[in-house]
C-alpha cells in the first residue's frame, strides 16, 4: 500500500521506478476488493488518484469485531454511507460478518440492517457470490419467510444463520452451484435446488423443534459433504450425477434406539415415523457416488444399520472410507458393504477404538446381512488399508473376512498410527 505524504503517489522498488502507479485501475480496484469495506474506503487519503478508487471494488466485505465497529448503530452508519456513495456497479463478491454478542434491541437492528445490505448486494449488484457469517445472534435469513431469489447467485455461505420454510427452497437461483451451510438452524420440508453441484451442510440443526424429517433434493450434486448435524436425519433424494460423499455423524439425533441390539420396538423413536416410508434414508441417495467416506463419532449407529436393512447396492462405489462402527455387531456392515460394492477398488477401515471396546460392542452377528448369500469374488479391488492403534485381533478377523471375499495379505496394508486421534478432516480430495 502507498505510504501518504508529499510523495504519496509513487511507490518504487529502489530504482525509483514506481510500479503501483503504472498498474491499471481495474487492477488496483481487484487489489482493493480483498481488503476489508472500511480499509478500502480509507486509501482515499493516499492521493487524488485513490480518491475514487474504493468506490468501484468489485467485492464488498463488510466485518464487525474486535476493533472494528464497536456496535450495530456504529456499523449501519458506516455501511448506510458506504453503499451511498459507491458506484452501483456489478459485485462479484459481498461478504458480511458480525461477531461480538449483542443485547436484545442491538439483535434487532443487525436484523433489519442485514436485510437491507443483502438486498443491496443482490438485488441491486448482482453479486455472484454471498458470504454471511453471523455469530452469538441467530439471524432469521429472508425475514417474512420469502426464497432468496437471484440469477446470478453462483457460490453462497451461510454461518450462524437460521433458515425457514421457504429460504431452503433455492429454486429462485438458477446460477446457483455451491452452498455451504455452517452452524446454523434449518427448519422446512426440503432443502430444494435444480443446478447445485455442490453441497456442504456441518454443524448444522435440523428441525430439532419439529422432528420431522427434512428432505434434501439437488438431482446435479456431485460433491456432498454432511456432518455433526443434530436432529433427524435428512432424507436424502436420488443424486445421479454424485462422485464424492461424506457423512460424518456426531451430535444429538432424534433417530436412536435406546436398546444395544438395535431392534425395533415401541420404546424407541420408530425408522419409519420418522421417514414416512420404509425406504432408506441416507444410505440409498449416496448408492451411486464413486467415493464415499462414511464415519461416526459416537457408538449411536441406529440410522445406518437400519438403512442397509432395505439393501441399497453402491453399484458405482470404487473408494471407500468407513471407521470402527462397522466392525461392531459382528462385523455386519463390513460384511454388507463387501457384498453390495462390485467395483470397488480402495477400502480404507480406521480403527480407533480398542479391541476391548470393539469387542464390547459385538451383540450380535451378521443380522443385516444374508446368511445364504455366496460371497463374491471382489476382483476390482487392489488395496486394503487398516490404520489402527496395534494389530489385535479385530484386525485379524477383518482379515479372515476379506479372505473370504479373494483379498490376499499382499493387498492389505495395516498401518499402526500412535497418535490419540484419527484426523476428522475430509480424506478425499474435494474435487
Amino acid at each position: 500500500m502507498p505510504k501518504t505524504g508529499r510523495h504519496s503517489e509513487e511507490a518504487t522498488d529502489g530504482t525509483g521506478e514506481d510500479r503501483i502507479s503504472a498498474l491499471p485501475d481495474a487492477i488496483l480496484q481487484v487489489v482493493l476488493s480483498f481488503l476489508p469495506s472500511d480499509e478500502t474506503v480509507q486509501t482515499c487519503v493516499l492521493s487524488r488518484r485513490w480518491r475514487h478508487l474504493w468506490k468501484s471494488t468489485p467485492a464488498l466485505r463488510i466485518l464487525q469485531g474486535g476493533k472494528r465497529h464497536r456496535d450495530a448503530l456504529e456499523m449501519n452508519n458506516f455501511v448506510n454511507y458506504l453503499l451511498l456513495l459507491r458506484d452501483r456497479l456489478p459485485l462479484d463478491e459481498c461478504e458480511i460478518t458480525y461477531s461480538n454478542p449483542c443485547g436484545h434491541e442491538e439483535c434487532a437492528e443487525i436484523f433489519r440492517f442485514v436485510d437491507m445490505w443483502l438486498h443491496y448486494a443482490l438485488s441491486l449488484c448482482r453479486a455472484q457470490v454471498l458470504k454471511l457469517c453471523i455469530r452469538n445472534v441467530g439471524i432469521l435469513l429472508m425475514p417474512g419467510n420469502l426464497p432468496l431469489i437471484s440469477h446470478f447467485l453462483r457460490r453462497v455461505e451461510l454461518t450462524g444463520v437460521v433458515l425457514s420454510e421457504h429460504a431452503i427452497d433455492f429454486s429462485g437461483c438458477p446460477s446457483l452451484e455451491d452452498l455451504n451451510l455452517r452452524s446454523s438452524r434449518i427448519y422446512g420440508r426440503k432443502i430444494s435446488s435444480q443446478s447445485l453441484r455442490r453441497l456442504s451442510i456441518t454443524e448444522c440443526t435440523l428441525n430439532w423443534d419439529t422432528g420431522s424429517r427434512m428432505g434434501i433434493s439437488a438431482p446435479c450434486l456431485v460433491f456432498f459433504q454432511l456432518a455433526d448435524f443434530s436432529g433427524s436425519a435428512p432424507l436424502i433424494e436420488g443424486m445421479p450425477s454424485l462422485v464424492t460423499a461424506f457423512i460424518r455423524l456426531r451430535g444429538r439425533y432424534l433417530d436412536t434406539c435406546t436398546h444395544v441390539d438395535y431392534r425395533d420396538c415401541d420404546e424407541c423413536l420408530a425408522y419409519d415415523d420418522y421417514s414416512g416410508n420404509n425406504d432408506s434414508v441416507l444410505l440409498q441417495g449416496l448408492s451411486g457416488a464413486t467415493s464415499l467416506e462414511l464415519t461416526t463419532i459416537n457408538s449411536d449407529v441406529f440410522i445406518l444399520r437400519q438403512d442397509l436393512k432395505q439393501c441399497p447396492t453402491f453399484s458405482m462405489l470404487k473408494t471407500l472410507l468407513l471407521n470402527e462402527w462397522c466392525v461392531s455387531a459382528g462385523f455386519g456392515a463390513l460384511v454388507y458393504f463387501l457384498q453390495h460394492t462390485p467395483v470397488l477398488e480402495k477400502l480404507i477401515l480406521q480403527l480407533q477404538l480398542d479391541e476391548l471396546q470393539i469387542w464390547n460392542s459385538m451383540t450380535e452377528t451378521y443380522e443385516i446381512c444374508n446368511p445364504t448369500v455366496q460371497f463374491l469374488v471382489l476382483k476390482q479391488l487392489k488395496v486394503v488399508e487398516i490404520r489402527c492403534h496395534k494389530e489385535d485381533e479385530v484386525v485379524h478377523q477383518i482379515v479372515k473376512i476379506l479372505s473370504t471375499f479373494g483379498v490376499s495379505s499382499d493387498q492389505i496394508d495395516v498401518q499402526v498410527i500412535q497418535h490419540t486421534n484419527f484426523s476428522p478432516r475430509f480424506s478425499f480430495e474435494q474435487k
